[in-house]
């Protein structure tokens, strides 16, 4: 958290809860496109097919689970200009998706804005964008990379603060002819500025244009086959009985929201993997690779019933109820404090959602080949 004269800034791995009034609101996935176009400018210019794949990642991994983040404001009582701070987050930290800004009525002396974004990060290798605020940060400000987190959070509060109005009655100010020459100089300087530099990123892009569709299929499926062995590798691990299960552990509130978000997923996930397995039970696997795979996944779903399955909401309350959420400490990022057994149920619920949805993405994948088949060789033939 920074504070800088009575104005606060802090940031949460967390969405922003409703508030009373939504100052502005983008779609998410288009947001999330836009951050990836500026990521991938320097590699060349994103093809329809990579839009795409964009769009199915995320609205995938956004169904299951809200990844975004939230920035809160404590600002003395005043106005804030919404569009040209909105304008400022956009240019300071283009990696952000900026999906929300909320407010409500002052309460103590504090107007609280709260601003929802995505914090996206360019990878080298597997598929190539990645939620990961550290990570993004330090691609930001390389020049500040032990401080980014530090720095990002006072850049955010010096922009809110130069956007920002106290709401105290002041002379109205008669600009002059030099001033509003100089400010139209200004302006025409930051276009030409923009201008320029979107010509750069253009060429870059025309230069290095080359498709990478099938880089994009196999990174995909790397990261569908990952899930898939990390949860069975999680449960051929032998179960060893452990004395301190009712110790106290303490975990990132990014980590605990997360496995929370899985448990809690979990019966769904298990009903969609049931109609997928249901659908390709009469389709042929002679020859699939994946044949030792689906049985170790069939072996292991054998063992639990729709009865446990149906016990984890039940399940996820209980721990919910004995976890105590530190989610503003002083100096120190937002965590939380529970059972070790509990943390261990969360534990195997994440690994069998993965396993589970390790497995639904494979499957998906037989049942379009299937159904692409008979058009392929419709094609051929004609």
């Amino acid at each position: 958290m920074v504070k800088q004269s009575q104005n606060q800034l802090a940031l949460y791995p967390t969405p922003a809860p409703t508030m009373q009034e939504e100052l502005m609101t983008q779609p998410l996935l288009e947001e999330i496109e836009r951050a990836c176009e500026y990521l991938y400018a320097p590699h060349g210019t994103l093809s329809e097919e990579q839009r795409k794949k964009i769009y199915q990642h995320f609205e995938q991994l956004f169904r299951l689970m809200n990844s975004s983040y939230h920035i809160e404001l404590l600002m003395v009582p005043g106005t804030l200009n919404l569009t040209a701070f909105w304008q400022s987050l956009h240019q300071f930290f283009p990696q952000f998706a900026w999906l929300k800004g909320q407010t409500e009525e002052p309460k103590y002396g504090r107007q609280v804005y709260r601003f929802d974004f995505v914090p996206l990060v360019f990878r080298e290798s597997g598929f190539p964008f990645a939620i990961h605020l550290e990570d993004s940060l330090m691609q930001q400000f390389p020049a500040a990379a032990d401080g980014a987190l530090e720095r990002a959070e006072q850049l955010l509060l010096e922009l809110a603060e130069q956007h920002f109005s106290e709401g105290i009655v002041k002379e109205p100010r008669v600009t002059s002819v030099e001033e509003t020459k100089k400010t139209a100089q200004e302006s025409a300087v930051s276009v030409d500025r923009v201008q320029k530099e979107e010509v750069k990123q253009e060429s870059q892009s025309k230069a290095r244009l080359r498709a990478v569709n099938q880089k994009l299929e196999l990174v995909i499926e790397k990261l569908e086959l990952s899930m898939l062995y990390s949860g069975i590798q999680y449960f051929d691990q032998e179960s060893k009985e452990e004395s301190d299960w009712d110790r106290r552990i303490k975990i990132s509130l990014r980590e605990y929201t997360y496995l929370l978000q899985k448990a809690r997923f979990l019966e769904q996930m298990w009903h969609l993997n049931g109609e997928l397995v249901n659908k390709t039970e009469k389709m042929t696997v002679t020859g699939n690779k994946l044949v030792y795979e689906r049985d170790q996944v069939k072996q292991i779903k054998d063992n639990l019933s729709a009865r446990d399955i149906h016990f984890v909401l039940y399940e996820c309350q209980v721990i919910e109820s004995r976890a105590k959420v530190h989610a503003r400490p002083w100096f120190r990022k937002p965590y939380v404090k529970l059972m070790k057994m509990d943390y261990d149920n969360l534990l195997s619920k994440s690994a069998y959602f993965d396993l589970l949805q390790g497995e639904s993405a494979l499957l998906e994948r037989m049942v379009r080949e299937q159904r692409d088949t008979p058009v392929k060789e419709a094609q051929e033939v004609g």
